[in-house]
């Protein structure tokens, strides 16, 4: 994160209208625990190094590599055994009510990077986060305005960038615990309203596309989807009618649309080869 930048802010957390606790030496209302799924350490180390030194009221509770593992590390231990002759009790759990799937554990704010090398697609991510009762706050250094988009539209309530001021993820952490949705800056701003974000493309034309980057011909692509290679074909066909329909113009081959698709952040290529270097795409 960088020392300076400039703002736009959604809510009331920007430093136009900053909460009470910004320093240490503030008072806090109210704890706000916060975990982060990033498979950078330093950035995990630096997340909180910070609030420690900068933050009364921000404490960084779990950390974890993907969401896999946050979300393996907030399941309750199973119940011991009970001892011999001792009565049986009802194993922990949440309260009357609560929302099936809810750990009791799990902080109020998640701050999620969008670039994560678990084979996950972005809105996945969100929607289990979502549903396990977090508000997702997405800290990337993602620019790509189609992966932004459906991280927002899969439910993240907010966007810091890695080189905005340290003091906006304070601001939007603040900002999304109490339900507000924050964009961290103008650039962010930007990323978000990006008409190349407006595409919308299916997760089965993601995966056709994916599959086509990686070099891979129609029929092997067929097989590997359990779909006719007609069903491929028209899967191309839409995601190219798709960019049309959104202004983005007619992309005529595979080698343009693929392009397009990785460039928007439609689809990545993650590494998969052994020792960790990129697929070589087949376009």
């Amino acid at each position: 994160m960088s020392a300076s930048g400039d703002t736009e802010h959604q809510g009331n957390g920007g430093p136009g209208g900053r909460r009470e606790n910004a320093g240490r030496g503030g008072r806090s209302e109210s704890r706000i625990a916060v975990a982060a799924v990033d498979d950078h350490p330093v950035v995990l180390l630096g997340l909180q190094a910070y609030f420690a030194e900068h933050t009364a009221d921000i404490e960084l509770v779990h950390v974890a590599p993907d969401v896999e593992a946050l979300l393996a590390g907030l399941e309750p231990p199973p119940p011991a055994e009970p001892s011999e002759g001792a009565l049986p009790c009802a194993p922990p759990g949440p309260p009357p009510g609560a929302p099936a799937g809810v750990s009791l554990d799990m902080p109020s704010v998640v701050l999620l990077d969008l670039r994560l090398r678990d084979g996950k697609a972005v809105d996945d991510n969100v929607r289990r986060l979502r549903a396990a009762g977090a508000r997702v706050l997405v800290f990337t250094t993602e620019h790509r305005p189609a992966a932004v988009r459906r991280a927002l539209d899969a439910g993240a309530v907010g966007l810091v960038l890695k080189e905005d001021p340290e003091a906006r993820l304070v601001d939007a952490i603040r900002a999304v615990h109490g339900g507000e949705p924050y964009l961290s800056s103008r650039l962010a701003h930007a990323i978000v309203t990006d008409p190349r974000g407006a595409v919308r493309l299916s997760s089965q034309e993601r995966r056709v596309l994916e599959l086509i980057a990686r070099g891979l011909p129609h029929r092997q692509v067929a097989r590997m989807l359990h779909i006719t290679e007609d069903t491929v074909r028209t899967y191309r066909k839409r995601a190219i009618e798709a960019y049309a329909a959104a202004g983005e113009g007619l992309l005529e081959d595979s080698r343009q649309l693929v392009w397009r698709a990785v460039a928007d952040g439609h689809i990545d290529l993650t590494p998969t080869a052994s020792d960790g270097t990129p697929d070589t795409p087949g376009w």
